[in-house]
Order: C-alpha cells, then sequence, then structure tokens
C-alpha cells in the first residue's frame, strides 16, 4: 500500500505493526508504546460503539492536548466517524451553537470541564452520551461524582469484537475548527486523503526518524495539534502532549524527555525566552520552527542563537491542511539569509499564486506585486461543514482564497504583507500592522506589542500602539525608538498605550480585530 492509499486509521495501524514496543505518546500522567496505544484506541472504539456512534457520526471532543485526547480521537477514527475537537476557551452560548450545527452522537470531555459539558448536553439534546476522559488537569472529585464512563481507566472492560466498516482515503476524516474570534468557529472538513498528505511533507520537513521526540503545547482544535502529531505518527515517531501552556513546564519537558523538535507560534517563543534558560538543559533539540503569525527578525534571531540554529518557518492554514498546503522556510534559508522576511517557498506538491484581490484565482500579478495569496495543494480541504455556501467562495476548484495579502520574488520566495482586512487607512494611506509591530517589539522593553486603526476626525485612522512592557519604558521613549528606525514617518504610531494583557484568539496568536472590538466598545 502506497502512501497516498492510507487513511489515518492506517497511520496507527502501520506504526504499531512495525514498531510495537516504540514510545508513542506521553503527557504528565500517561505514556503509551505504539502497540499499548492501538490496543486501547480499538478499545475506546467498542466503547463509542457501545453509545451508539457509527460510520459517518460525529463525536466531539472538549479536551486539553494529552494522550487521553489521541486514544479519544482516533477511538472514532477507527470506527469511521468524524471527530470533531472543539476550542475550549470559547464561550458556552458558541459552543453551544457549535455543537448543534456538529450534531454529534457523543461528547468525550475532560472532567476539568465537567460543567461545561453539563451545559452542552443539556442545551443539545443531540448528544445523546457523554464521555469522561481523565489527564492531568482532571479534578479526582469529578471521577467519583460522574456516571459517565471514564476513559483510560475503564477501557479495559471493552474488547474490539467486530471488524469496523472500510473507510475510503477520500471519506472524511475530521471536521477541524477555524481559529476565528467573532463569528462561529467554521468546520473544515478533511479527508484521509489532505490529512495524510500533510503528514507525510511533515515528516520530511522535520526529518522524522525513529529516534525523533516532538512537544506539543497546542489546543487539540488547533490546525497546529494536527501539523505537530500526524507527522510524527507517520514517522511512528514520538510526541510529548503538555496540557496547559506553561514556559517552564514546557521547558522542563523538553530537557525530561530530551525532545528533539519544537515548532510554536511566535507569542509562545517569546514567552520562552523571558524564562531563566540557565536553569534548562535544552541541548536535545535538533531542529525548530514556527508559523501562525509574522516573526520579528529580533526574536528569530534569539531564538536560533538560544535554542537551535536549525529552524522552519511555514505559512498555511486550517483551510490547507498546512503540510500539504503551505509554503516553507528551510534551515538552510536561514543559514544563507535566503528570503529574508519570507516565509518560504511553495512546499512539495503545492502552488502559490498572487492574485488580484477583487479578481478571480485566475487574475494571476507577475512576481514582485502585491495581491491576495492562494494555494493550491494535496492537503487542502474542499468543503466546510453546514455551510456549502460559504465554500464555494473560500474554496475556487482546486484553489483556497486566502484574503492574506503577499507578493511572490523572482524566486518564488513568498512575502506576506498581513491581512486585507487588517489594513490601516490613515491619511488616505494603506498601512499594515504588522511591520510597526515588529519596529516596536525590536525595543528591549517591550514584550509584545499590537497595532491597530481607531477612528480619527483627522486622520480617518490613528495608528495606535497596544504594548505590553517587561521593563520601565515610557510612551516618549517608545516614539524616539520608532523614529530611529526605518520606519516611514506615515507609519508612526500616534499613540501608545500600555496594557497588562492583550486578547488572544484560540490558538495563542493576538487578535486585533478582537482588541478593536474591545476598544471601541469601551
Amino acid at each position: 500500500m502506497g502512501s497516498d492509499d492510507l487513511t489515518l486509521r492506517d497511520l496507527l495501524h502501520r506504526a504499531a505493526e512495525h514498531y510495537p514496543g516504540r514510545e508513542a505518546v506521553a503527557d504528565a500522567r500517561f505514556r503509551y508504546t505504539y502497540q499499548e496505544l492501538l490496543a486501547a484506541v480499538r478499545r475506546m472504539a467498542k466503547l463509542l460503539h457501545t453509545r451508539g456512534v457509527r460510520q459517518g457520526d460525529r463525536m466531539v471532543l472538549l479536551m486539553p492536548p494529552s494522550t487521553s485526547h489521541v486514544i479519544a480521537f482516533f477511538g472514532a477514527v477507527e470506527l469511521g466517524a468524524i471527530p470533531c475537537s472543539l476550542h475550549v476557551r470559547e464561550s458556552d452560548d458558541t459552543l453551544a451553537k457549535l455543537v448543534e450545527r456538529l450534531a454529534p452522537r457523543v461528547l468525550v470531555y475532560d472532567g476539568f470541564y465537567t460543567e461545561k459539558a453539563a451545559l452542552l448536553r443539556e442545551r443539545v439534546p443531540l448528544v445523546t452520551a457523554g464521555i469522561l476522559a481523565v489527564t492531568e488537569q482532571t479534578p479526582d472529585d469529578a471521577v467519583t461524582a460522574t456516571r459517565d464512563a471514564v476513559v483510560p481507566t475503564e477501557l479495559a472492560e471493552h474488547e474490539l469484537d467486530f471488524e469496523p466498516m472500510p473507510v475510503a482515503v477520500d471519506d472524511t476524516a475530521v471536521i477541524a475548527l477555524s481559529s476565528g474570534t467573532t463569528s462561529l468557529p467554521k468546520g473544515m472538513m478533511h479527508t484521509h486523503r489532505t490529512l495524510v498528505a500533510s503528514a507525510r511533507n511533515g515528516a520530511h520537513y522535520m526529518d522524522v526518524t525513529e529516534r525523533t521526540c516532538a512537544i506539543s503545547p497546542f489546543a487539540t482544535a488547533f490546525i497546529g495539534w494536527y501539523n505537530m502529531y500526524l507527522p510524527f505518527l507517520f514517522g511512528a515517531a514520538k510526541i510529548v502532549f503538555v496540557a496547559q501552556w506553561e514556559p517552564r513546564r514546557v521547558l522542563q519537558a523538553i530537557q525530561d524527555e530530551q525532545v528533539t523538535v519544537s515548532f510554536l507560534v511566535p507569542t509562545m517563543w517569546r514567552m520562552l525566552l523571558q524564562q531563566p534558560l540557565a536553569e534548562f538543559e535544552l541541548g536535545s533539540l535538533q531542529c525548530v520552527g514556527f508559523a501562525g503569525e509574522p516573526m520579528d527578525p529580533t526574536t528569530l534571531a534569539r531564538i536560533r542563537q538560544t535554542f537551535c540554529p536549525a529552524m522552519i518557518n511555514t505559512y498555511g492554514t486550517t483551510e490547507t491542511g498546512s503540510w500539504g498546503g503551505c509554503t516553507v522556510l528551510l534551515p538552510d534559508d536561514f543559514e544563507h539569509g535566503r528570503g529574508e522576511g519570507s516565509v518560504g517557498r511553495a512546499a512539495d506538491g503545492v502552488e502559490v499564486r498572487i492574485v488580484a484581490p477583487d479578481g478571480t484565482v485566475g487574475d494571476v500579478l507577475p512576481a514582485g506585486e502585491e495581491g491576495e495569496v492562494v494555494i493550491s495543494g494535496p492537503s487542502v480541504a474542499r468543503q466546510i461543514w453546514e455551510q456549502p455556501d460559504l465554500a464555494r467562495k473560500v474554496f475556487v476548484g482546486r484553489w483556497w482564497r486566502s484574503r492574506d495579502l503577499g507578493l511572490l520574488d523572482a524566486d518564488g520566495y513568498l512575502y506576506l504583507r498581513g491581512r486585507i482586512d487588517d489594513m490601516i487607512i490613515s491619511g488616505g494611506i494603506n498601512v499594515q500592522p504588522g511591520e510597526v509591530e515588529d519596529v516596536i517589539r525590536a525595543h528591549p522593553a517591550v514584550a509584545e506589542c499590537v497595532v491597530i486603526g481607531l477612528p480619527s476626525e483627522q486622520w480617518g485612522q490613528q495608528i495606535t500602539a497596544y504594548v505590553i512592557p517587561k521593563a520601565d519604558v515610557t510612551a516618549d521613549e517608545l516614539a524616539a525608538h520608532v523614529d530611529d528606525s526605518a520606519l516611514s514617518k506615515y507609519k508612526k504610531p500616534r499613540e501608545y498605550r500600555f496594557v497588562d494583557d492583550i486578547p488572544r484568539g484560540n490558538t495563542g496568536k493576538v487578535a486585533r480585530r478582537l482588541l478593536r472590538e474591545q476598544v471601541l466598545g469601551d
């Protein structure tokens, strides 16, 4: 069987057959070899079957990254059911509306979210069963109080005594949720084919071998979870899950588990760099990377110097499945300064175009001209759950329309210029906030910064910087720092506001739109 014919179910069975004793997944509470993981998954499949789950049914999960999440997730895959991991930080109203749209048979929830799970089951009668899953954050009293089945502790009572229905590579494998902060998350329908294509490319680019050990603190609903788990399952390697993002715990896990690969969003890297790194032994790292948002040059240099010089950057999304629908900037590019400021070139089997923002996917612009980024590749989704009208706008034939502004240079390197919707129009001139943020973050007293446009009678929109300081600094000092930079005068903030926190989306990225709404709502 070639890799083009594999399903997600096949990936786990193949790893367990060829490497039964190899450690597969670990967290602070449990760890499993591939043989043990498959056995637990098959027992989970039987449990789900007793709760009425059949091929094509949806199952939703309200869980942190953990081994129990993997067991529950692949238990659904084993049956040919469709798992969908929920954003645990969404409001109750948003989750209830989303679950109603998904119409799942079963809700698998961490005992930490018992109250939220009960509310969802009350508001969405379509959910006919609940299963409590234990992780490192599950309170003991949640386990003793529940009437639901508890996994993994009760899995021994369930033996898979039938052959699950066959699944095809073009069947819907999962529903992966978009990470929007203001509207109901959209359910991207990924097939076995798209996800295995992403896994295969990811394993190639991260050089996954039997000695590889990765770490993932990514929320389970975030496409980053798929991108940091499936390539290592494809290569039968090991991955360590961290249930909650705590910088010191991540550093400790890198040391204790001898982690070789770490992929994070830039915000996470900046938080790690603020820790006392000398207290940890981090020499096991062989590959580090980032995705999800732009990286400022100062942070980039510090990561390569402090953690590991072998750096990868990718640009992809929930819609594209990422590794098979992305651009990649490789360690050799960083080493030789190629494509500096770029997010790389099209990955294997991927095509990238720049088109006129208000035109069609065929309105291709020449190299060096700025327009909308569109992507085609083997892991790009084609449909959105219960929203075919929206899918027709987002997916045009084999192309995905990003709403991101960018340009391709003569060598095929992609340079992003921000979101079309994030554009600030000040004094009639377009300003992308990202380059302004990069300059401000370069000040040694700045921990984080977000730039937005606020209403102004004089300018239309006033460029305003929200800054989280890590040392004493004044607005005048930041203004002087920006004045000394190469930033054009019309792009400089007209106001600096100091804050303790900045709103973030479900992926951990800063959320400009949410910040703007909060400010204008005050």
